[in-house]
């Protein structure tokens, strides 16, 4: 296996052939409800491959922050925005406790191949909460995880723990599994702020917490953890 940040990890996260294979990650952000205006935490980006790509769906009216451990990583993911002249992209170190970002900051929170870097179970625990902090009422959160490091259902356990509504696992290929996830609305039962044409949240797909198609998740065959 590669060493993590070297140059070979690396090239195989950014390398689209050996990475996603078939629709493309831009059709998984997609299928999973991300939209035009929405913003977007990439948490854990690395080079940037899913920013990128959520960068262009959320477009000017929405907003994508990166955040990842390694310094070396959020510079690379940054220069790669500017060179693809992406202004709604915003990286950032995440090496604290928290993301350097406010509650309920997001729409759509993605966490790919990460979960599983956390030891112990308090770490991940602590993860878990992070993620649901950054959601807004109603946010969306979709995390795909190596089942054979870290199992669907700690993954379930430990979201629902920090006040998630979960769905899944869904088994993907090669010992892969995605969980979907939501923020609870607030006792009224609506979001607690006004729906409108930026928020992202109204246009979020009824089929949403449905498995993905087998394509979909197959796109995510050569990924490396």
């Amino acid at each position: 296996m590669a060493d993590r940040y070297g140059d070979e990890w690396k090239a195989g996260l950014l390398d689209p052939e050996r990475r996603f294979v078939g629709i493309g990650v831009a059709d998984f952000l997609e299928e999973a409800g991300l939209r035009a205006g929405m913003t977007m935490v990439d948490y854990g980006c690395g080079p940037g491959f899913v920013t990128l790509r959520a960068g262009a769906i959320v477009g000017p009216a929405g907003r994508v922050y990166a955040l990842d451990i390694h310094q070396g990583m959020v510079a690379l993911a940054g220069s790669r925005a500017a060179e693809a002249g992406l202004t709604n992209v915003t990286t950032l170190l995440n090496d604290g406790p928290e993301a350097p970002l406010p509650d309920g900051v997001a729409d759509f929170v993605t966490c790919i191949f990460v979960l599983h870097y956390r030891e112990s179970r308090p770490e991940r625990g602590a993860l878990a909460a992070d993620l649901a902090r950054l959601l807004k009422p109603g946010g969306r959160l979709v995390v795909l995880q190596w089942a054979d490091r870290m199992s669907g259902e700690e993954t379930v356990e430990l979201l629902t723990a920090a006040g998630l509504e979960c769905s899944g696992p869904y088994p993907a290929i090669d010992n892969q599994c995605r969980v979907t996830a939501a923020r609870p609305l607030d006792n009224r039962g609506a979001a607690s702020r006004p729906v409108g044409l930026g928020s992202g949240l109204a246009q979020l797909p009824e089929t949403f917490f449905d498995p993905l198609p087998d394509e979909v998740l197959d796109d995510f065959e050569g990924a490396t953890g």
